[in-house]
């Protein structure tokens, strides 16, 4: 599922304007014009509805919960409320109410300690409920918009230092923390093998992507599979960056017209001192760490 990138306040209350129910519009007009109006507002609800967000925000002031040493949990004061523009603009956590993260003691107080340094930020992923609707004032200077958290993470400008949801088992690692980044072509998951050396041929160009991503989020990482043939197009991807699967599809157009076939690649993050991976990359969804 595409996400959407909202860039602060004015972007939320934009949606917010999209999320008004149609039958409590006051369209001007005639019967048609009115007609319409509401036809165009609940085709704009029902798409925004359906859509998955991302913002980053600041969280200097958000409360954390006591940290849980048995679980190596720490989350912040249900449910978690951030605040925009002062307080204008307000989204609630309905559900993953914590935003947990898991981290040992240490990282735990590294977060606190950023926190307390005023450089803490919080990247948010998340959907909205089937019957999503702001509140606010009636004057429009203040909503107040219900959220479903899908993926998060704590920032220290660019470092993210932990991920919870669905990107929780992603590596807490990254370039400004000393890791190494990797570029691993898989054996195809359909296709002559001879493709993954046609793929492994544009290395380099591969690894100048990768390059570009991490300055972009030092944090990147995840499998990409190309499917070859009359085309280079991109079949799946666990990255979530629009912006790496398009280099690929640019790294690897001069192999549209090969025989057909999906090649995996995998673009990882490996900590100071860890093993190298061994085997091919897995395709996203297939349990790989």
């Amino acid at each position: 599922m595409p996400v959407r990138t909202l860039t602060g306040a004015a972007d939320v209350v934009s949606l917010c304007k999209r999320l008004v129910p149609p039958e409590r519009l006051r369209p001007v007009g005639d019967a048609v014009d009115q007609g319409e109006a509401r036809s165009r507002q609940e085709s704009d609800r029902d798409e925004s509805i359906a859509g998955r967000y991302r913002i980053v925000l600041p969280a200097t002031r958000i409360g954390f919960a006591a940290y849980d040493g048995w679980e190596q949990r720490l989350e912040v004061v249900e449910p978690a409320t951030l605040r925009l523009e002062g307080g204008a603009v307000v989204l609630t956590a309905t559900e993953e109410r914590g935003l947990p993260v898991r981290v040992d003691a240490g990282l735990a107080k590294r977060i606190l300690a950023t926190k307390a340094a005023g450089r803490l930020g919080l990247e948010l992923v998340f959907d909205l409920p089937d019957d999503a609707v702001c509140g606010g004032d009636r004057r429009g200077r203040r909503y107040a918009l219900n959220v479903e958290p899908v993926e998060w993470g704590w920032l220290d400008g660019e470092d993210v230092l932990a991920r919870g949801g669905v990107a929780g088992d992603r590596p807490p690692v990254s370039t400004v923390l000393g890791a190494k980044p990797a570029v691993d072509v898989g054996e195809p998951i359909a296709g002559p093998r001879e493709a993954r050396q046609a793929v492994s041929a544009r290395r380099a160009d591969l690894d100048a992507c990768y390059a570009e991503e991490l300055g972009r989020d030092p944090a990147a990482d995840g499998v990409v599979v190309v499917d070859l043939g009359a085309r280079v197009a991109i079949a799946a991807d666990s990255t979530g960056s629009t912006s790496l699967t398009a280099c690929v599809e640019r790294a690897l157009s001069s192999l549209a017209g090969s025989k057909a076939a999906s090649v995996p690649i995998r673009f990882e993050l490996r900590a100071p001192g860890s093993a190298s991976h061994a085997g091919p990359a897995p395709s996203p969804g297939s349990g790989s760490p």
